[in-house]
């Protein structure tokens, strides 16, 4: 079962993270229980950091930019980098726990390890740039997780050997790399005999052997204990929580090669796989669930119990995601403190990776952003449960910033929490309040401070897809009358146009007369009879919550890099083969490059130019992306989620909870909790007799049904589709 949310703030942030005597006294025995007072006997402690989808220490705090490659070289494009002001910090929650792990003590066995996330420069695996794979699909996940795996193996090297690793970082990178392809290859002998696939055990195990080779050539120091603390975010997390499964295949009774061994602390931040064929492809094609799930590949071991050898931990989950492209993965854990947590907010509000002011939201400075909450919560657990993370008060103080929180966000998380009230440890309890502000700002939204703060593309995009909400919600209405599905007789109540205005999954379902769902049914109640919210919780999520449905990108450039090879492309384009939207980008290129001209020409430069060249020292000026430029920058493969820029679930659709069982009706093993309705039920429509058991939709054209995508077609039952 989910425990409920905190409900005070941890303000101030310096006395939430002292703890009191007894909790000191319990942080001190963990501590010693893996110390050694013996000169010639070391505990190993290693600190694994896997950070998000598209989070990067070096990119995000740092300001280093990446240079796109040049096809004709091969090379890397020379790119200035930019030293950020702490308000333009926008690194998760994971690299700033990996800030505060001893790193200068590699000599006494402790050893961090930060691990870039996927779709983002991860040079030790032959990874220099961001990628498309990886922010799609995961790319490169499992060799992180083999990379942190040899890491271990290196750190107990390197606590034996003066420091020295057991592989050097070229030779770890390419091990990294290699496993993908050796396991689960079928084995052949000198006399060409099959023998069985190559397992992970089976492919370590030369590895193993000459660390304990190499051990035992060295007797002093020993090793009395090997103890692994985990964090992760997003995919991170997936990755953070395969490696436990990884790690624990290569023990033999809780051991490493004789070296007890035991992950004290898996620290994770929503967890979300999305490996492979996702979720949102389930939903969205008439392949059932069961093939496209997300949990492809090393993602599989998500769905079982973790490990003997993880003690404890905690799992934070957004409460207000709803991204069909986001499912997140419940954990179970049989033994030790484990417990996974609702905490208000979408993905990136719960594990980071927000800017302060980023869609207007936790403008000012980091101390406002709503994230600071869940990451002073990880860091204070943690550090109870023995992982050695540096005292609060002996970080530096650029380390201490990154952990306050202010006294305004501490004041809108205690009126937000004392609205919830009893209901912290419900799904329901949450959505209900944030429909409610939803239904609040349905036309209001605009006059809000957040949105006249936000930069004009953010402006477009909350735009945008508040009016969708406005088109999904006239859709959700007019199938709150239907009894049955359509027949095929029957007059459709949209035109394609519409789906300019509705979302593809409303869409969809009202063009095939779907009756509603129990979800929808729940939701309708509040958006039609909403009680006001307080105004402290309107602040709440008026300048703390983000609108990840708004800004998350399934067509055109994301981050800045992106901005800047598309730029590259379209200038390699033949005039003929650019579209539209080529056509404005390579206007602007134009623009930048004959200002950047004038410049050194020493010509004087008009207010527009002067803009234009400063934001392209370190910047990407990129014109602003609408959902009119949709077709000119969609990819075929997402027309089966959406019509627009954005995924085409909307608001009115409750995320995925995995674990999923069943075959052709999927539902969550957690179904039942998360159908419990608030403590303070809103109204429901009369809607009993509507309901839809199980939808079967026939249709004589597979292909013409995959490339819409209905969702209708060999769909699930409706109550539990959405899960």
């Amino acid at each position: 079962m989910t425990a409920a949310t905190p409900v005070q703030a941890p303000y101030p942030v310096d006395v939430f993270l002292k703890p009191p005597a007894k909790e000191q006294s319990k942080i001190a025995t963990a501590a010693c229980s893996t110390k050694s007072d013996l000169p010639c006997s070391i505990p190993v402690r290693v600190g694994l950091f896997f950070d998000g989808t598209n989070n990067n220490l070096e990119r995000d705090r740092n300001g280093k930019r990446t240079g796109v490659i040049d096809p004709s070289t091969k090379k890397q494009a020379p790119v200035l980098s930019k030293e950020l002001k702490p308000e333009e910090f926008s690194h998760s929650n994971v690299a700033r726990l990996f800030q505060t792990f001893p790193d200068d003590k590699t000599g006494s066995g402790y050893f961090p390890y930060y691990i870039a996330g996927v779709g983002t420069p991860f040079p030790e695996i032959g990874e220099p740039t961001e990628t498309d794979d990886g922010k799609a699909f995961a790319k490169g996940g499992q060799a992180r997780i083999i990379w942190a795996i040899f890491q271990v193996l290196n750190s107990v090297h390197s606590t034996a050997h003066d420091n020295k690793p057991l592989y050097d970082d070229s030779k770890t990178g390419e091990l990294a790399q290699a496993y993908e392809n050796e396991v689960g290859q079928t084995e052949w002998d000198a006399e060409n005999k099959r023998h069985n696939r190559k397992t992970h055990r089976d492919w370590f195990e030369p590895h193993l052997q000459n660390l304990r080779a190499k051990l035992a050539s060295k007797p002093k120091p020993t090793i009395p204990s090997l103890t692994v603390s985990v964090f992760g975010f997003s995919r991170g997390a997936a990755e953070a929580t395969a490696f436990c499964h990884f790690l624990s295949e290569l023990l033999t009774d809780g051991k490493l090669i004789g070296i007890p061994t035991s992950i004290d602390f898996l620290g994770v931040f929503d967890v979300v796989a999305t490996v492979g064929m996702s979720d949102s492809a389930g939903r969205t094609t008439p392949v059932p669930r069961v093939f496209f799930d997300g949990h492809w590949a090393w993602a599989k071991k998500l769905l079982l119990p973790l490990p003997e050898c993880v003690k404890g931990g905690r799992h934070y989950i957004a409460a207000h995601e709803q991204r069909m492209n986001f499912p997140v993965t419940q954990l179970e854990c049989t033994g030790g403190d484990f417990v996974e947590v609702y905490f208000p907010g979408m993905h990136s509000d719960v594990g980071g990776g927000y800017a302060p002011g980023e869609y207007g939201k936790g403008r000012g400075a980091q101390s406002a952003m709503l994230s600071q909450i869940p990451l002073a919560h990880m860091f204070k657990a943690a550090r109870l449960a023995g992982v050695p993370l540096r005292p609060f008060s002996e970080l530096e103080i650029t380390i201490q910033d990154d952990f306050a929180v202010n006294a305004e966000l501490a004041s809108v998380w205690n009126a937000y929490t004392d609205e919830l009230g009893d209901d912290g440890h419900l799904i329901k309890g949450h959505m209900e309040l944030y429909y409610r502000w939803r239904a609040a700002r349905l036309t209001t939204l605009e006059n809000t401070a957040s949105f006249k703060a936000s930069s004009p593309q953010a402006q477009e995009d909350l735009r945008s897809s508040n009016k969708m909400l406005i088109g999904d919600l006239e859709a959700v209405r007019l199938r709150s009358h239907i009894t049955a599905p359509r027949s095929p007789d029957d007059p459709t109540p949209y035109d394609p146009k519409d789906l300019s205005r509705i979302n593809q999954w409303q869409y969809y379902r009202a063009q095939q007369g779907t009756p509603l769902d129990s979800w929808e049914r729940w939701a309708m109640g509040i958006f039609d009879q909403h009680e006001p919210l307080p105004a402290e919780v309107m602040r709440f999520f008026d300048d703390y919550v983000h609108d990840s449905l708004a800004g998350f990108y399934l067509a055109g450039a994301v981050t800045e890099f992106d901005k800047r090879k598309q730029m590259a492309d379209v200038k390699a384009k033949k005039e003929g083969q650019r579209t539209k939207f080529d056509k404005k980008v390579f206007a602007l290129g134009q623009k930048i490059e004959a200002a950047q001209e004038k410049q050194r020409k020493g010509e004087t430069l008009s207010k527009e130019e002067e803009d234009l060249v400063e934001q392209a020292k370190y910047d990407t000026p990129f014109p602003l992306m609408t959902d009119s430029d949709t077709a000119d920058m969609r990819s075929a493969l997402i027309t089966t989620q959406t019509s627009t820029r954005r995924e085409g679930g909307g608001y009115i659709l409750r995320r995925s909870y995995y674990p999923l069982e069943g075959f052709i009706i999927r539902k969550s093993t957690h179904e039942q909790e998360l159908e419990k309705a608030p403590s303070r039920p809103v109204a429901p429509k009369q809607a009993d007799a509507r309901t839809a058991a199980v939808e079967y939709i026939w249709v004589d054209n597979l292909t013409l049904a995959l490339a819409l995508g209905e969702p209708g077609i060999f769909r699930d039952e409706p109550e539990t589709m959405m899960a």
